[in-house]
């Protein structure tokens, strides 16, 4: 239940940022501009939901960037929607979420704050370089589709 939970949530969320709107937004702004506006009102309904601001600038902004980075690549929603749901589950199988997933974290008493900062350090450090990666693979793909059309027309 938990998974069909996450994926229906995933799916409202990336139609509702990735689709229609990342989609205008960058037709007529650019990848860049688009992802950075809708990863901030993305951000912003995360705050609205509860989320901390910290979390939300760092956590959900950063998410979005490779969620949408992924949609305008792939050209669908089906890979973010992916992504995004197996995030959401994975924290929930962590215990990460506000009801308990698999398994609960236990932290030595004095060493949370040191934990919440390496868990994010990671989170940006694999997001990031995620997201670079998906973009890379968009512009080698562009290269190679635009190299093939050229050829086509030799």
């Amino acid at each position: 239940m938990a998974l069909l939970a996450y994926i229906t949530l995933a799916s409202r969320e990336e139609l509702a940022f990735r689709g229609y709107p990342l989609r205008r937004l960058d037709s007529s702004f650019g990848a860049w501009t688009a992802q950075l506006v809708v990863a901030l009102v993305f951000a912003i309904e995360h705050v609205v939901g509860g989320v901390t601001w910290t979390n939300a600038l760092l956590g959900v902004f950063v998410g979005s960037l490779l969620f949408g980075m992924a949609a305008l690549v792939m050209r669908g929603l089906a890979v973010p929607i992916g992504l995004h749901a197996a995030w959401n589950f994975g924290q929930w199988t962590l215990g990460e979420k506000e009801t308990s997933g698999l398994w609960r974290p236990v932290i030595e008493q004095g060493y949370k704050a040191h934990v919440d900062r390496v868990g994010m350090l990671s989170y940006l450090l694999v997001f990031g370089a995620a997201t670079i990666a998906v973009w890379l693979f968009g512009n080698f793909r562009t290269r190679r589709e635009r190299k093939q059309a050229m050829d086509v027309m030799a």
